[in-house]
């Protein structure tokens, strides 16, 4: 959840901005619908936060699932056998929040499960994803990641 806050302090910001731009005109029907705009705003930002915190990322032997959705559950994997290549990128709001975004190409491009967003402890996570991968394509024996 602190990457997504993060990831949103520039929109709060500039949504605050407008409104107090819009109250210092003194009109009171725009001050109204500048208010009404950032309250389906704020209800915006909440529902996108409730996805945000329930959205689940589930590491097997087999494959790795994201599991979301908050009324309508929705689950998406890939198997490690299909995954070609990880990447692990950050912003700058992402390092302040120790969060990073993970990419996973697969051979299936049709997938629509590619980026995993604010993971939190990227370094691990990543450790983890690439000894699965390496694992399955038998390039890694029985060493484990306690083990290094």
């Amino acid at each position: 959840m602190r990457g997504f806050f993060l990831n949103q302090v520039i929109w709060i910001v500039l949504a605050v901005l407008g409104l107090v731009i819009v109250a210092g005109l003194g009109e009171p029907a725009v001050t109204a619908l500048g208010v009404l705009a950032l309250a389906v705003f704020v209800a915006y930002l909440a529902l996108q936060g409730l996805q945000a915190w329930f959205t689940r990322y589930v590491v097997t032997d087999l494959r790795v699932l994201r599991v979301s959705g908050v009324l309508n559950r929705n689950a998406e994997f890939i198997p490690w056998g299909k995954v070609t290549d990880i990447t692990r990128s950050e912003s700058l709001l992402q390092w302040w929040a120790h969060t990073a975004t993970i990419r996973i190409e697969s051979a299936n491009e049709r997938s629509g499960f590619r980026a995993i967003d604010d993971v939190d402890d990227p370094a691990y996570f990543y450790r983890v994803l690439v000894e699965m991968v390496d694992r399955k394509q038998g390039r890694l024996g029985d060493i484990t990641i306690a083990e290094r």
